[in-house]
C-alpha cells in the first residue's frame, strides 16, 4: 500500500507541475529569518550577527528578511537572538504570504489556524504592536505553542482563541478587515524526497479530507470578513484538491469574491492552474500562485480574495 501510495503521490506531482519534483529533491542549502523590531533594529541585529561570525544575506523584497547558510541554522537558535524572541525564523514563502495582507494599523486581523503564528507576528513586528490581530487555533498543543511564541515575541496585539474555526463566520460575521487562513493541509511540501520512505503519512483519503475541512473554513472565512476586505488563503502542500478546487469552491458559493492577482518580486513561482484530471477552474484561479521549495522558500500555495461590495 505504501508503495502503491508513493506511485500515486509521483505521478500526480508530475501532473501539477515537473518543476516542483525537482526541486523537493535538491537539497537545502540555506534558511531565512527576520527581525522583530519590538526588541531589536536592523543596525543592533546586524552588530549581534556579526559578534556571532555570522554574516546574512538581506532580502531585496523585504528589508527585515535575511538568509544564512543552512549549516549555521543551529548555532543562530542557540543564540540569545532567537532564545529571546529578536529573530524569528521563517520561510520566505510564509514571510510573503502574510506581507500580502497588507495590513494597516487601523485594521482588524482574523488569522484563522495560526499555530505557530510566524505570520501575525510578523505584523506585531511591522506595525510595532498597533492594530489588532485575533488568533484562532483549535488543536491544544499548537494553541500552547502559539501562546508561548507571541510571549517571547513581545507582541501585545494578539488575542488568541482556542477555537474551531469553522464557527467563526456565524459567531463573528462581517467582523474583520482582513483575514489570514493558512489552512491544515497535507504539507506535501514538507517531504524530503532523498529519505527512503518520504511519504509515510500521505494518501489520497487524507488528500480528500483536507479538502473538505478546508472548504468548510474558507467559507467561515469569507463569511467573517468584513465587504472590501481581503482574504489571504494558503496552504504548504501542491495537491489542487487542497487548493484551487478550493478557491473555485469559493468563487461558486460566494458571488462577491474576486481573485486579485498577486505579482511577486521574485522568480520563483507558477501561475495557480486551471484545470487538473477532470475538473475545470475559474479562469481567474489564473491568479493564484504556487512558490516552489527552493533555496529559502518552502513550497506553497497562496490566493488572494477581495470582498467585493454589493
Amino acid at each position: 500500500m505504501k508503495e502503491d501510495n508513493k506511485k500515486i503521490f509521483f505521478d500526480r506531482l508530475k501532473r501539477v507541475d515537473k518543476d516542483i519534483l525537482k526541486a523537493l529533491k535538491e537539497p537545502k542549502e540555506e534558511f531565512s529569518f527576520r527581525i522583530n523590531r519590538i526588541k531589536i533594529s536592523n543596525s543592533e541585529l546586524e552588530e549581534e550577527l556579526k559578534s556571532l561570525n555570522l554574516f546574512p544575506k538581506r532580502v531585496d523584497w523585504f528589508e527585515d528578511a535575511y538568509i544564512l547558510d543552512i549549516k549555521n541554522r543551529d548555532r543562530l537558535i542557540k543564540s540569545s537572538l532567537f532564545t529571546e524572541g529578536k529573530i524569528y525564523i521563517q520561510s520566505l514563502s510564509s514571510m510573503f504570504c502574510s506581507l500580502l495582507l497588507e495590513l494597516k494599523h487601523s485594521e482588524w486581523l482574523l488569522d484563522m489556524a495560526s499555530a505557530p503564528g510566524g505570520k501575525s507576528l510578523l505584523w506585531s513586528s511591522l506595525l510595532q504592536n498597533s492594530g489588532k490581530i485575533s488568533a484562532v487555533e483549535k488543536d491544544k498543543k499548537r494553541f500552547f505553542m502559539l501562546k508561548r511564541n507571541i510571549k517571547i515575541s513581545g507582541a501585545k496585539n494578539i488575542k488568541t482563541y482556542k477555537k474551531d474555526a469553522r464557527v467563526i463566520g456565524k459567531i463573528s460575521n462581517l467582523y474583520f478587515d482582513k483575514v489570514l487562513l493558512d489552512a491544515p493541509c497535507s504539507s506535501e511540501s514538507k517531504f524530503d524526497l532523498n529519505l527512503e520512505n518520504p511519504i509515510t503519512f500521505w494518501n489520497l483519503r487524507r488528500v480528500y479530507r483536507n479538502s473538505k475541512l478546508q472548504k468548510e473554513l474558507i467559507l467561515s472565512a469569507w463569511d467573517s470578513l468584513k465587504p472590501d476586505g481581503v482574504l489571504v488563503y494558503a496552504t504548504c502542500t501542491f495537491s489542487p484538491e487542497e487548493n484551487e478546487e478550493v478557491v473555485d469552491f469559493l468563487l461558486k458559493k460566494r458571488e462577491d469574491a474576486k481573485i486579485e492577482l498577486i505579482e511577486p518580486k521574485f522568480e520563483n513561482f507558477k501561475e495557480g492552474l486551471l484545470s487538473f484530471e477532470d475538473k475545470e477552474y475559474d479562469p481567474s484561479l489564473k491568479k493564484t500562485i504556487r512558490i516552489l521549495p527552493k533555496g529559502a522558500f518552502s513550497g506553497f500555495f497562496i490566493a488572494k480574495i477581495k470582498k467585493i461590495k454589493s
